[in-house]
């Protein structure tokens, strides 16, 4: 069952994972915390300090002023922290909804893995369709604008300019995705088991109402 919830989560995760949004797991289930966080600190050292960094101390220092992207990077810098720190929680988090879901699964509530599956697989597509979208749009604006001789080098250059400088903002939105898959798996086993729980109660309630008027009908006929 558990197990059922997380490979259903999988590949959300795995890519997740790649971002630094958690923790590498072969097989699911199974942290390699050492190889994520070794794995989180060599591409990130890289990038601070041949892109970020520089850039940073640039706009800061040089043109006393600092922009959005800067902001940005700080922050994806941080949020990867936070996350690495918190994926056994979320784990842990996991492992309960697979609870809640087996106690719905109890009370009558079919498992719609399928249904969740294609959800996870749609949110996939629409994160890849708005990062390309966005380095489109980079890469149109920095080699056809920016750039008036256009040749191998510029052509290296802008890409590589374009995929470092949108990356935490891409960060950031996988992120969001993911809190809001997990935040919508949990509205809506809440939303089911307080549905559950309702109905509990008014059958309860009904049955406790018919015992009572039963135990009248044969106190009444044995008082007579």
């Amino acid at each position: 069952m558990t197990e059922t919830l997380e490979r259903t989560l999988a590949p959300l995760m795995t890519i997740g994972g790649f971002c630094n949004l958690g923790m590498f797991e072969y097989p699911v289930g199974q942290l390699r915390s050492y190889i994520s966080c070794l794995y989180a600190l060599a591409k990130w050292s890289l990038l601070i300090y041949f892109f970020y960094y520089p850039s940073y101390t640039e706009n800061f220092l040089i043109r006393k002023t600092i922009y959005m992207d800067d902001i940005v990077s700080s922050a994806t810098i941080i949020l990867i922290l936070i996350s690495i720190c918190r994926f056994k929680e979320l784990k842990t988090c996991l492992r309960e909804l697979a609870i809640v879901d087996h106690t719905l699964e109890a009370l009558g509530t079919p498992k719609e893995y399928q249904r969740l599956h294609n959800w996870i697989t749609r949110i996939i597509i629409g994160w890849i369709v708005y990062v390309f979208w966005k380095f489109a749009y980079g890469y149109y604006v920095s080699l056809f604008y920016l750039e008036k001789d256009i040749n191998f080098i510029a052509f290296v250059f802008w890409t590589y300019i374009v995929i470092v400088d949108n990356y935490p903002s891409n960060v950031i939105a996988l992120s969001a995705l993911i809190s809001a898959a997990i935040l919508g798996l949990v509205l809506y086993m809440c939303i089911h088991l307080l549905c559950k729980l309702f109905l509990l109660t008014l059958c309860v309630k009904s049955l406790q109402c018919e015992t009572y008027k039963d135990f009248l009908v044969t106190y009444k006929e044995w008082k007579s």
